[in-house]
């Protein structure tokens, strides 16, 4: 399937020539492959002052070698005559083979500049006519007619070809459509979109888990990562705090839990197991000592203990990221849930980074399972079903179609901060700013290189140092570059994601869950930077798939 940029709109009210336009792109994407990108809608101009002269190209074809085909759509009745091809509007007529000649002259020149050599073609597309002649200004084999543009697929593959492939090159001639030509979207008024429609259509598990009545009181959840898990999460807790009942929120990871309380009810505690854990020992009047070396050890088995005694507390309880907690720590958990009690358990078993924990049933609830996910652009999941990085293939359902990412190989630790950078950059040069990225480590904070660094590029650097003050929480650098790691960022998400630190010499299990989290933070962009070795296990592995 062919990429389209800009992504096609949702819900937009379009004019007559505007859905022609729009439904031969539907037909080229499906009838294309990912060989070619599609461009629509692009603004072209050339000179200034007196002489400046300025229009709109349709659709633009760009094959793998970077070669061009211009697609100038014109639909309903068009007029020929000795003198060329003419489309009549309300108030003017226009000459379309002038108006080809425009287009052809300003591209022609401007790609020269970008590579002598690049192929130019051009095609007329009429959706509601029926040639049965041709000028001398445009030749028959250039048309495309209502009886052929059923065809038109075929005929682009002849024209153009999926070309040999040449990254540096497309990567030239895509930056020239999109930077100079300005046909990508503003990134801010892009992420707003995106993130109102990713919301609107993973809102189903929101809306009819919550709605579900089972006597045992469990309710386990399987969702891949963008399936609305967060969203129901939240979801449950506002509803719990609506009608009055005790909920509360407990999960493994640390960050997720700070991500979490910034938008969960005030009145809702949320928390890490291990900060419950804490809480339950000290009101117990038992103490404390991090500095112990099976400190973490003694705090679960000391809560557990103390809850078997302790009364049941709650009507609601969210377990997030379930996958993270071990078996005896859900099941004293359960322990807190009154008489008609309700406790839902979200997790998902592809997401699970840690060694020594295990799967485990729950034979009395029931299960719910989702491989839906709203949230990573189109392109990303097809990556991660081509890699295998998932128990079963994911679908996309989200709005945003997205690009696999070029990636940038390093060789050593020397060059992986000059990579990181380059990567940086390249989402700046795409409209991102500082905030909307996130760098993450595939490797964890005490064995990552670039988690212990205060400036990456010219950039400070936001990263936990991995220190707490007085009251528990977590303290960071005050940078404007936030740097984790891919097990401290699971569950959130940004904009436009640099993957980076990717080093392994064997697709195992753990790397191919590492992978699908760090590729599933990404919400528009992923640049992926990785290590040679590492490159050559993922090309093998997608040549094979």
């Amino acid at each position: 399937m062919a990429r389209i940029l800009p992504s096609l709109p949702i819900g937009h009210i379009v004019t007559g020539g505007q859905r022609a336009e729009l439904s031969l792109l539907r037909t080229l994407e499906e009838g294309l492959s990912d060989a070619y990108l599609l461009f629509h809608g692009v603004d072209w101009s050339r000179g200034s002052g007196v002489g400046e002269q300025h229009g709109e190209l349709d659709i633009v074809v760009i094959n793998q070698s970077g070669d061009t085909l211009l697609i100038e759509v014109k639909a309903g009745p068009v007029n020929f005559s000795p003198l060329g091809i003419f489309k009549t509007y309300s108030r003017e007529t226009k000459d379309v083979g002038r108006q080809i000649g425009l287009q052809w002259g300003a591209l022609r020149g401007r790609l020269n500049d970008i590579e002598p050599g690049i192929k130019l073609h051009h095609l007329l597309v009429l959706p509601n006519v029926r040639v049965q002649s041709e000028t001398v200004q445009w030749p028959r084999e250039r048309i495309v007619d209502s009886q052929e543009v059923a065809l038109i697929c075929a005929r682009i593959k002849e024209l153009l070809g999926p070309g040999r492939a040449n990254p540096k090159l497309f990567d030239r001639v895509c930056a020239f459509f999109e930077n100079r030509f300005h046909v990508q979207p503003d990134v801010s008024a892009l992420l707003g979109r995106l993130q109102q429609e990713a919301t609107m259509l993973s809102s189903g598990l929101a809306t009819w888990v919550p709605r579900i009545d089972v006597p045992s009181g469990i309710v386990r959840v399987i969702g891949t990562a963008g399936s609305g898990k967060t969203q129901l999460a939240l979801k449950l807790l506002k509803d719990a705090v609506a009608s009055r009942r005790s909920a509360a929120y407990i999960c493994f990871n640390r960050a997720l839990a700070d991500h979490i309380a910034k938008v969960a009810p005030a009145q809702t505690p949320v928390e890490t197991f291990h900060e419950y854990a804490v809480r339950v020992i000290r009101v117990a009047g038992m103490p404390v000592d991090f500095k112990q070396p099976n400190a973490f050890g003694d705090i679960e088995s000391n809560c557990i203990l103390q809850l078997e005694n302790l009364a049941p507390d709650l009507d609601v309880l969210v377990i997030d990221e379930m996958q993270d907690l071990k078996p005896q720590w859900v099941e004293a958990l359960l322990g807190r849930l009154r008489q008609d009690g309700t406790v839902f358990l979200l997790e998902d078993p592809d997401q699970q980074l840690y060694p020594d924990r295990e799967e485990f049933e729950l034979p009395q609830g029931i299960t719910i399972t989702s491989h839906e996910n709203f949230r990573s652009p189109h392109a990303l999941v097809k990556l991660i079903n081509g890699l295998s990085l998932t128990s079963a293939d994911i679908e996309a359902k989200g709005p945003h179609k997205g690009e696999i990412p070029y990636p940038i190989v390093y060789d050593n630790l020397d060059s992986l901060q000059t990579c990181t950078v380059q990567a940086i950059q390249r989402c700046l040069d795409r409209g991102f700013t500082l905030a909307d990225i996130a760098v993450i480590s595939m490797r964890g904070r005490e064995k990552s290189s670039l988690q212990k660094l205060d400036h990456l590029g010219a950039w400070r650097v936001k990263r936990f140092t991995g220190a707490f003050d007085d009251g528990g929480n977590p303290e960071w650098t005050s940078g404007e570059l936030l740097v984790e790691s891919v097990r401290r960022f699971k569950g959130q998400a940004a904009p436009a994601v640099v993957f980076t630190e990717c080093d392994f010499d064997e697709v195992t299990a753990i790397n191919r869950r590492l992978m699908f989290v760090g590729i599933t933070r990404a919400q528009v962009h992923l640049e992926w930077v990785i290590s040679a070795r590492s490159n050559s296990l993922i090309m093998a592995a997608l040549t094979s798939s």
